[in-house]
């Protein structure tokens, strides 16, 4: 079968693409005959050797190459820088959408008031999918501040404008089934998110980590206003025992200068280094000797974390925030953080690890059990085949979804005053055409 898969593809500094993509690519690769597409100038040309690779930008684009295969597939995060582009054709050209964010507010306001400089395209469409109600909002958050993006994103996610024109949706949360289910459009399927594991085991990682204080504690990715990294730096100030742990800080920061103003202000810069972003190769020899991972996120933008599954890759123990699929983490597997007691709970988590380390890597070596056990990059690779092979039937349910809303349209244009008839008819359509 021949696949187009629109997706970041390495160097891109996103996990997207040097842990997810670079995961799937050789089996993905073996069961089908693919073309990965991209708008990068640069990419690891070792990819060559597994799939064709084609450059593209969304205005010049051969249709007549995409649709020569038998389905695409779209990878949709919330970072414009690495999406916007995917996101436009897939606008064009209907595909299978793989929505690795549930609530997609963040890309589309740092994309239409950010890049594109369109702050009326941005309450335009928060307006035609939330009314009234939404617009206000929207306005109240641009103008007056009265209302923080952290509220726009969890009222009002955009999610349906990601997937508009799409045939189907793949997810990898059931919070995000559940949701996209209940706007009763699009089919939709769930798998685990996946990981690659090396040949050799990382199950003798703790071997690495030094058994005695001061111990290394380690986040990283990109640190937006949801990696609640501030509520983490007032936790580790304020503990008696702070000098007992060092902070080690991965991944590229909104402001660096305000950042590290912070920390001094807090009186903590011998304890905490700023990396800025790391490869993989070398993230996960810091991981390999450090003791504890703080992985917290709020408000979640409704995704599975492949920084979690980073971090059970290296059998390291971590805290992440009770909250959305992280909730769903066993109990042994990780350390929650409830998200209204953050320095509270970092604090009493820590000062748990100082009085039982062992307990802590057990907890490691019990998320490396999950990880091979639900993370498997074959079988996700094998739930994308089943999508693909059933892309015909998508496009008949879509081409029957698409008229029923055309002829209700129409009718309730002629019905006037005809109550639910209108409606009833496009339901009767889309039942008679497509499931």
């Amino acid at each position: 079968m021949k696949i187009n898969w629109f997706c970041p593809l390495p160097p891109a500094k996103t996990s997207i693409a040097d842990d997810y993509l670079v995961g799937i690519l050789p089996s993905l690769a073996k069961h089908s005959e693919l073309t990965l597409w991209t708008d990068q100038n640069q990419w690891d040309r070792n990819l060559e050797s597994l799939a064709v690779v084609r450059h593209y930008q969304p205005e010049r684009i051969n249709w007549t190459d995409l649709n020569n295969a038998g389905v695409t597939f779209y990878n949709i995060g919330n970072n414009h820088l690495f999406h916007a582009s995917i996101w436009q054709v897939s606008q064009r050209h209907p595909g299978i959408v793989v929505l690795h964010d549930l609530r997609v507010h963040n890309f589309y306001e740092s994309l239409y008031r950010g890049h594109w400089r369109d702050e009326a395209g941005y309450l335009a469409q928060i307006e035609r999918y939330y009314g009234d109600e939404g617009l206000r909002a929207a306005t109240e958050f641009i103008t007056s501040g009265a209302v923080d993006i952290d509220f726009m994103t969890e009222h009002y996610p955009l999610t349906p404008l990601a997937l508009e024109n799409c045939l189907a949706v793949m997810v990898h949360t059931q919070e995000a089934v559940e949701q996209v289910e209940a706007m009763r459009q699009w089919p939709v399927a769930c798998a685990a998110l996946p990981r690659t594991l090396p040949l050799p085991s990382y199950g003798n990682a703790l071997m690495f980590r030094p058994a005695e204080s001061p111990y290394h504690l380690v986040t990283f990715g990109y640190m937006g206003r949801n990696r609640r990294l501030d509520a983490v730096l007032q936790a580790l100030a304020t503990f008696p025992e702070r000098d007992r742990f060092k902070l080690d800080v991965f991944g590229e920061v909104p402001d660096g200068r305000i950042l590290r103003k912070r920390i001094g202000q807090l009186g903590i810069g011998h304890l905490v280094q700023l990396h800025g972003y790391a490869a993989e190769t070398e993230l996960n020899k810091v991981l390999q000797t450090s003791h504890l991972a703080i992985n917290l996120r709020y408000p979640t933008m409704g995704e599975a974390s492949g920084s979690q599954l980073r971090i059970w890759y290296n059998a390291l123990p971590s805290l992440v925030t009770d909250v959305g699929w992280y909730s769903t983490l066993p109990r042994d597997a990780v350390a929650h953080v409830r998200p209204e007691h953050e320095i509270d709970d970092i604090q009493s988590h820590l000062q748990a690890f100082l009085k039982s380390p062992k307990e802590f890597a057990e907890m490691g070596q019990r998320g490396l059990r999950k990880l091979l056990e639900d993370h498997d990059p074959e079988k996700y690779v094998q739930a994308i085949l089943e999508m693909a092979a059933n892309a015909r039937h998508f496009r008949v349910r879509k081409s029957a979804y698409d008229l029923a809303k055309r002829v209700g349209a129409t009718m309730n244009c002629w019905a006037g005053n005809a109550g639910e008839e209108p409606s009833r008819i496009a339901q009767k359509i889309f039942e008679i055409c497509g499931p």
